[in-house]
């Protein structure tokens, strides 16, 4: 008889939220960190039936019935369990697979069961060697100098493996679990001599998933140069899949409920473990590495509504913050950004300047679009071409936010910061957006197969499986830039003919204006300074080879074909005046976005109401 794989039924599961689901039957009220509405099982006037997105229940305190999101759809249905689980990833999107019952299986399912239970007891082997062996004096000390003490230790089981396994063989293989067990865990590898240990002298941090089961490892070295390898993550199990584990989560949904659907997403598990411990910010999760993926934010969108960022205060960190900005946006969440100092992670602020930093850090974080523009715009200082570039930059990104209002709000911004048309930033924005949507899927879903084990111990090998590489993914559609159509003409007359780049070449200064202002401007900078003579095919093709690939798509139904005019003063005086007075609009536009914003005194306002009334007077001159 088929039957759907335990894999997939634990898609299906993870795909259904279950505020969405019961919001779908029944109409539900916040409550607090929870939702209420009256039983749809039993007649009831004042609603005792909440709903708990944290634990992903119900619960009726009137009947007493409860349960996860298919269990919802089984009692209100009717139906039974397979139906059930059928129904819920239909609603989905979860294509459902099924195999035979039969012994391969059950099988693997004994597979999966037996690499959780080797996992859980290697973890309390390594956390008892970290307590209680002088061989680990060393890390030990380590921690001592981050400021872990032993009461965290205990509360994150973190753990010491030694370089020699043998010991850790011999518990298991008394407890019945043998080589070829452990090997499926990946706490033993396979390499060119044989098997060996995995993980030799780290310090060692057991992986969880939702529900409590240790499914896997991360050990970080302990000297400079041990390994090139800072950290070697547990390869892909029966029980561990890289991807789809937040460090930390399994004690952290609780929290984020409670402060109200809010998640801290920081870099790695010791700053995960430093802001619920040292902190008392007990809502952060971590990604395992540095990759944060579509299946992370998914989850996270489960348990939470806003994220805040936590990464470190360096390049490094804005730059990794930009990626997980983009999954956790496209996923749905709100994302703040908490602007830690230079330099600084999470725990490295808490040891130099307290815990009250850092949660002054994370209650002062604000919306990621608006700190990661001040922070261009700072880099970029009076750069026009640099500055013209950053818009499109930032279209880019807010391009990713999927809520239509939210993301308004955020074009509306940042016309405002950028000092830009908002039309022109919105239709930049949406151009973005359909271009997406023809574009090939952002990743490759296959996974690599997991290590299979050898007969016997041989010298360790120096490869390790323990990261494997993330799939190469296929490069963003490039969209192009928009061009204001005062832009356009001119460029096609600097392109087209040589009287008119001497006479734009002329009034060059009194365009500047235009080309800081109107959208494209940045290609005409740029084509008034290397000036390709118009009819020559070969340099109009190296002109178009030096810009941005977003620029020179924008250019690419325009050619350089040499175009004679009579009158081409007059052309070029009509243009000119056309890109001054939509310059003007464009700066009244800008005005008038900062007004909306509602982010200046009523001082700023009534000022910037009175330049629009001056400017506008200009127009109408």
């Amino acid at each position: 008889m088929a039957r759907i794989t335990e894999e997939c039924v634990a898609r299906i599961k993870d795909a259904a939220d279950v505020v969405d689901l019961v919001g779908r039957f029944v109409q539900l009220r916040r409550a607090g960190n929870s939702w209420k509405a009256c039983c749809p099982f039993h007649a009831e006037k004042t609603p005792s039936f909440h709903v708990n997105p944290a634990r992903q229940t119900f619960h009726c305190f009137g009947c007493g019935v409860g349960g996860d999101a298919v269990k919802f759809v089984m009692m209100f249905e009717n139906l039974d369990y397979p139906t059930a689980l059928r129904r819920v990833a239909d609603m989905y999107g979860v294509a459902v697979i099924e195999e035979e019952e039969n012994p391969e299986a059950a099988r693997m399912r004994r597979i999966r069961s037996r690499v959780v239970e080797a996992n859980t007891l290697a973890a309390d082997y390594f956390h008892k060697k970290l307590c209680r062996d002088r061989a680990a004096d060393h890390v030990r000390a380590y921690l001592k100098k981050r400021e872990f003490g032993i009461e965290i230790a205990k509360a994150w089981q973190l753990g010491w493996a030694p370089a020699d396994f043998r010991e850790l063989g011999q518990l298991a293989a008394s407890r019945g679990i043998d080589e070829r067990v452990l090997a499926d865990a990946y706490l033993l590898g396979r390499g060119q001599r044989g098997l060996y240990p995995v993980f030799r002298d780290r310090l060692m941090f057991p992986i969880c998933n939702v529900r409590g089961e240790v499914v896997g490892f991360s050990g970080r070295i302990m000297e400079e140069g041990q390994d090139p390898r800072k950290y070697v993550n547990t390869a892909e199990t029966a029980a561990f899949r890289k991807g789809e584990l937040l460090f930390g989560l399994y004690k952290a949904t609780g929290p984020i409920a409670k402060a109200g659907m809010c998640v801290v997403v920081c870099e790695g598990q010791l700053d995960v473990i430093a802001c619920h411990e040292k902190a008392d910010i007990r809502n952060a999760v971590a990604g395992l590495g540095t990759a944060f993926t579509d299946d992370h934010a998914k989850i996270l969108r489960k348990y939470a509504k806003k994220a805040i960022l936590c990464y470190d205060g360096d390049n490094a960190g804005i730059k990794a913050s930009e990626k997980t900005f983009r999954k956790l946006a496209a996923a749905g969440l709100e994302v703040y950004h908490a602007a830690l100092p230079a330099g600084e992670d999470p725990d490295s602020l808490i040891r130099t300047q307290g815990a009250e930093a850092l949660r002054e850090a994370i209650a002062a974080a604000r919306p990621y679009l608006e700190v990661r523009v001040e922070l261009e715009k700072t880099q970029v200082k009076d750069d026009v071409n640099a500055r013209a570039a950053l818009i499109p930059r930032m279209a880019d990104l807010a391009a990713e936010i999927t809520d239509p209002n939210r993301r308004d709000v955020s074009i509306v911004d940042l016309a405002t910061r950028l000092n830009t048309g908002l039309d022109e930033l919105r239709a930049s924005v949406n151009d973005i957006i359909r271009a997406r949507k023809d574009a090939p899927p952002d990743y490759d879903q296959r996974r690599p197969a997991a290590p299979v084990a050898g007969p016997d111990y041989g010298e360790y090998p120096e490869e390790s499986y323990g990261d494997f590489a993330e799939p190469e993914q296929p490069a963003r559609p490039v969209v192009p830039i928009r061009l204001h159509p005062a832009i356009r003409g001119l460029i096609s007359f600097a392109a087209t003919n040589k009287d008119a780049q001497h006479l734009l070449t002329e009034r060059i200064e009194e365009l500047q204006e235009p080309i800081r202002a109107l959208s494209g401007g940045v290609i005409l900078q740029r084509l008034m300074e290397q000036l390709p003579e118009p009819g020559n095919t070969e340099a109009w093709q190296q002109f178009l080879v030096g810009l941005p690939p977003e620029q020179s798509a924008a250019l690419r139904d325009m050619n350089n074909e040499a175009v004679p005019l009579n009158n081409v003063d007059v052309y070029v005086e009509q243009a000119c005046s056309r890109a001054a007075r939509d310059t003007v609009k464009a700066t009244i536009d800008g005005l008038k976005s900062r007004i909306r914003s509602g982010n200046i005194s009523p001082a700023e306002a009534m000022a910037l109401m009175q330049e629009c009334t001056e400017l506008q007077k200009m127009l109408d001159a």
